[in-house]
Formats: structure tokens, C-alpha cells, sequence
């Protein structure tokens, strides 16, 4: 518990930082200490897109299970989120804050874009694993089957029949859909706002015994499968879309460095 609350903090201490940087950068940018034909502004923007192109080492790592003497996946996978957002802040910094030619508003355009996906990415990421840098969840650990349960159900049947077999009906559906190929987003948003409604009908009885209280126990184990398969869905979706972004990203910026240093 206590590594995880540092970890927050020195995520929150780290995005804070770049986030002063970057306002510093714009305060004074009309002052034009960095240009990006010369000096500093120039080596800035060739540092930074080295890193870019060093982000695609991560993917080329977790489909090459013989590049092992590379460094482990876990280790490019934390380079890759420190220089996705290293690379873009020095790209930043390379351009003054002001856009230049046509080729060079496309390339950092293409950036912001691929920055921002990033972002989005990481969101999912962290929710269908354990913190940025943990396993990904596993669907046994949040759905725990009760050798019991069947006797609660009877049990709590009696006290809010209609509750408890609405909830038996919701669990087969998430159970059996959960380990399926074709999984539907629309399932897990529909049996959410069921559970959900269902939650809200049993704190609205005010009953505080315990076959209601394991009946909301076994709604929050249920909308925690509904958040997992929504985030799992929502990531390969981004994965679909991320993929083609740097690679427009890659073409732009080579494109831009051509085009700076030939004509």
C-alpha cells in the first residue's frame, strides 16, 4: 500500500514538473532564447526525435522473445512511457512554441496527436493492470466463486427474491461473455447500469442485515468485471488506432528532417 501511494506521488511530482516546464517555455517564448535552425533549439529537436524513434524498440521487444540480451520488456516498457513524453517536450521546446513551414506544422501536429493517444493509452492501461508497471488483472481475482454461494442466493431470496435473481441472471451472462472471443462492449455498459440500478435499490431499502450486504458485496465484484472487460475492449480498440498515428508520426518527422537539412 505504502510503495503505491509513493509511486502516485512521484507520478503526480513528475507530470507536475513537465507541466512547469512547459508553462515556463510558453511565458517566455517571444523572447526566443532557443531557435530551432541553431544552437541549443536545434540539438533539442534532434534529441528529441531520436527518443521518438527510440519508442518503436518497445514493440519490436515484446514480438522478439530472442532480443532478450536488449534489456527486458518490462524495462522498455517504462523507457517508452518516460520518452514518450521526454521526446514531445523536447520537440517543444526545439520549435520556440511557434509553427513553421507546412512540413513541419504536419510532423508536430502528427506528435500532439500521437502524444495525446499515448495518454489516453496509458489510462487504460494502468485499469486492466496492477498500476503502470504491474500484472494485468486477472479475471479470477475479482471474480471469486463462492463454494457457498448458491446457499446465499436461497438465502437472500428470501429477503429480496426479485433482487437476487436478477443478480443470478446478470452473473451468467458476464461469466460466460467475459472468456468469449466476440465480447461486447454494449454487454458490459448495459449489465453496469443494471447493477448499478440494483445497488441503488438495496441501500434504498435502508436494509443493513447480512444477506443484503453480501448481495452488494457479489454487485461489486460484478461491476468490477464490467470495468475490466470495458477497458480491455477500449484498449485493443486504441491499439488499433495508435499503431497507424506513429506511423504517420515517423513518416512526418523523417519527412521534416529531410526536407530541413536538403532544401
Amino acid at each position: 500500500m505504502f510503495l503505491k501511494i509513493l509511486q502516485n506521488i512521484l507520478a503526480s511530482l513528475w507530470y507536475a514538473s513537465i507541466a512547469l516546464l512547459l508553462i515556463g517555455g510558453w511565458l517566455v517564448r517571444d523572447e526566443r532564447y532557443l531557435v530551432a535552425e541553431s544552437g541549443i533549439g536545434y540539438w533539442l529537436g534532434i534529441l528529441g526525435g531520436s527518443m521518438m524513434l527510440l519508442l518503436l524498440i518497445y514493440p519490436a521487444r515484446k514480438k522478439r522473445p530472442r532480443w532478450r540480451f536488449t534489456g527486458s520488456i518490462n524495462f522498455w516498457f517504462r523507457l517508452h512511457m518516460i520518452l514518450g513524453i521526454l521526446g514531445p517536450v523536447l520537440i517543444i521546446f526545439h520549435s520556440g512554441y511557434q509553427l513553421g513551414s507546412l512540413n513541419s506544422r504536419v510532423a508536430f501536429f502528427c506528435m500532439l496527436i500521437v502524444a495525446a493517444s499515448g495518454l489516453v493509452g496509458r489510462y487504460f492501461y494502468r485499469h486492466i493492470h496492477h498500476g503502470l508497471y504491474g500484472e494485468k488483472i486477472k479475471f479470477e481475482e475479482i471474480y471469486h466463486q463462492a463454494e457457498d454461494w448458491d446457499e446465499q442466493l436461497s438465502e437472500s431470496k428470501k429477503m429480496h427474491p426479485e433482487i437476487a435473481n436478477e443478480l443470478n441472471l446478470i452473473e451468467e451472462k458476464l461469466v460466460v461473455r467475459h472468456t468469449g472471443i466476440n465480447r461486447s462492449i454494449w454487454l458490459y455498459v448495459s449489465m453496469r447500469r443494471k447493477l448499478l440500478r440494483i445497488a441503488k435499490r438495496l441501500k434504498e431499502k435502508n436494509d443493513n442485515s447480512e444477506d443484503a450486504e453480501k448481495l452488494l458485496s457479489r454487485v461489486r465484484s460484478l461491476l468490477s468485471i464490467c470495468s475490466l472487460g470495458i477497458n480491455e475492449i477500449l484498449f485493443s480498440y486504441w491499439h488499433i488506432l495508435h499503431y497507424p498515428l506513429f506511423l504517420l508520426l515517423v513518416i512526418s518527422g523523417v519527412t521534416h528532417v529531410v526536407v530541413v537539412h536538403f532544401y
